[in-house]
């Protein structure tokens, strides 16, 4: 073999070289590597290959050098240098900062440049000449990755190690996806972020738990069947069912929203609605929000199919309103941004109750859901703009909830889709009274019966996933019960720090939810002062 002088380059026999063993272990073949191919065939191999003199191993070129294999290539042009054997690795890695990667390739990066440049959590780079260089070459390798994509990567691989084993197919066919970009990687880290706490919740959530006080009932399971509600007793329902595909919540392929056509997704629905319709009251009102969903480049009119459907059960289209976001989902293709929802009015008779009289007390000078409020007749407007002005609302936000279930409860909330609580507000103030009962058969966390509770409204819910229902409690209990009185918010509080919340941090700890939910949701002196002043509320007439 040809030996020279480091500035030189020299043609050499291409069998007498060799790539780094551990460049081949990290790095796949690229995605540009068919271009980078072509090229080499037309022009050759115009930058030299960058060889250990001592081992004849490839510092910098090993893909030059494969590529030169396939070609069937037998000589290239090569520098030779001296360098330390344990210097190989290190200065083989550090020159591939040009190469397209792949997530694998990255996360292989991220775990070697981890292992040759460890800093023990605690230590004081800035205190430490030797330690301070270390993290400047480590970071200097690693800055060609943005940090949140690094961290990311990182985490989905702990994530997918712990779910299914490095070694699983599973757990490669994850990367494979990222690799392949048939996932992205915001969507891959929550698609297992999901599952890590959906298999938590599988060791500490009951299978079923019922939520059963004088003013709020939730039942854990399906509305297809709603034996517990004799026909014509629900004054008002207000609901949102799961969209059709656009969310998995974990409860099995049959769950309503994940079926393959939208007829069938609306077949499934109008079971629910049929059932809804016998416990609606002849003088009732059901609103509905429904979205629409854009597949294979095309919306799927999903809402206008519903409304239809919903007439074939028998009920009146009445109204319907809009509700306007001000920070939504990003919509792609060539087409609007999709920044309202509607929401369906529906009633069995033109004799449904109404009441728009609060509206001459609104203070809405922007007219964001009023129209004519400074007038002697004034309307709620068609478009919620829940944008600007005092209703004004972001899509809804479960965070604070999320975090208390977690921190009291000791479960995770996995997708807390909701709608805000001012959407059922408007909805009920115009069609219920104090006392009436208020039905949402797609509960959720129960925005709709915290509307209820705080405006001595009943409330019974469908839920079919029991932390929700848990989810549900953390909301409400919180909340004074109608009639409280004196015994308000701070005493509430007082109430369940000495009462419930003992209990539960006792749950969290054992890593176990027993189910045992109060049997009332208030204290038994707020309980005695809404029998004196019960007298005050007007029952409503149920012939009216």
């Amino acid at each position: 073999m040809i030996m020279t002088k480091k500035s030189e380059d020299l043609l050499v026999d291409i069998n007498t070289i060799h790539p780094n063993k551990k460049k081949l272990e990290m790095y796949q073949t690229p995605e540009n590597y068919n271009s980078i191919k072509i090229n080499i065939e037309r022009e050759g191999i115009i930058e030299a290959l960058l060889v250990n003199r001592k081992t004849n191993e490839i510092i910098s070129g090993n893909l030059r050098y494969q590529i030169a294999k396939d070609l069937k290539i037998k000589e290239v042009k090569v520098i030779f240098t001296d360098i330390e054997q344990e210097e190989m690795d290190i200065k083989s890695i550090s020159t591939n900062q040009q190469r397209i990667k792949s997530y694998t390739d990255i996360l292989n990066e991220i775990n070697f440049y981890e292992e040759h440049y460890k800093i023990k959590k605690g230590q004081r780079t800035d205190l430490n000449l030797e330690l301070k260089k270390i993290k400047e070459e480590r970071d200097e390798f690693l800055k060609a990755v943005p940090r949140d994509t690094r961290d990311k990567i990182k985490i989905i691989d702990k994530m997918a190690s712990d779910l299914f084993g490095k070694d699983s197919k599973k757990y490669k066919s994850i990367f494979s996806s990222l690799d392949n970009q048939k996932t992205t990687l915001n969507g891959q880290y929550q698609t297992l972020l999901d599952i890590t706490k959906r298999k938590h919740n599988e060791s500490i959530v009951p299978k079923t738990y019922d939520i059963k006080s004088n003013w709020t009932t939730i039942y854990n399971k399906s509305s297809e069947e709603m034996s517990e509600i004799e026909s014509g007793t629900i004054n008002c329902v207000i609901t949102s069912p799961p969209y059709f595909q656009m969310k998995d919540y974990g409860t099995g392929k049959e769950q309503i929203g994940m079926e393959n056509t939208v007829d069938k997704y609306l077949d499934n629905l109008m079971v629910i609605f049929k059932e809804c319709y016998r416990v609606l009251r002849d003088d009732g009102s059901c609103f509905v929000n429904i979205n629409d969903c854009v597949i294979g480049g095309k919306y799927q009119a999903v809402p206008h199919k519903f409304l239809l459907k919903m007439l074939n059960l028998g009920f009146i289209f009445n109204d319907e309103l809009l509700w306007i976001k001000r920070n939504p989902t990003y919509t792609r293709g060539k087409r609007s941004v999709r920044s309202h929802e509607p929401i369906f009015h529906f009633v069995k008779s033109e004799d449904f109750y109404y009441n728009d009289e609060w509206l001459l007390n609104l203070e809405d000078p922007k007219s964001s859901v009023s129209y004519g409020a400074d007038k002697t007749d004034p309307k709620v407007i068609s478009g919620l703009d829940f944008r600007e002005g005092v209703l004004k609302t972001n899509v809804s936000s479960t965070a604070e909830l999320r975090k208390e279930s977690k921190d009291k409860r000791g479960f995770h909330m996995t997708h807390g889709a909701t709608f805000p609580l001012t959407v059922p507000t408007i909805c009920a103030l115009l069609t219920t009274k104090e006392e009436d009962t208020i039905l949402d058969c797609f509960s959720g966390t129960a925005v709709v019966g915290e509307f209820a509770r705080k405006n001595y409204r009943y409330f019974i819910g469908y839920e079919f996933k029991p932390e929700f229902v848990l989810a549900s409690e953390v909301r409400l209990i919180k909340i004074a019960p109608p009639g409280a009185g004196s015994f308000g918010q701070n005493a509430r509080q007082e109430f369940l720090e000495d009462n419930v919340y003992p209990q539960w941090e006792e749950e969290k700890k054992a890593n176990k939810i027993e189910y045992n939910p109060p049997k009332e949701i208030f204290t038994p002196e707020q309980k005695a002062n809404w029998e004196k002043r019960k007298h005050r509320f007007i029952p409503p007439d149920k012939n009216s």
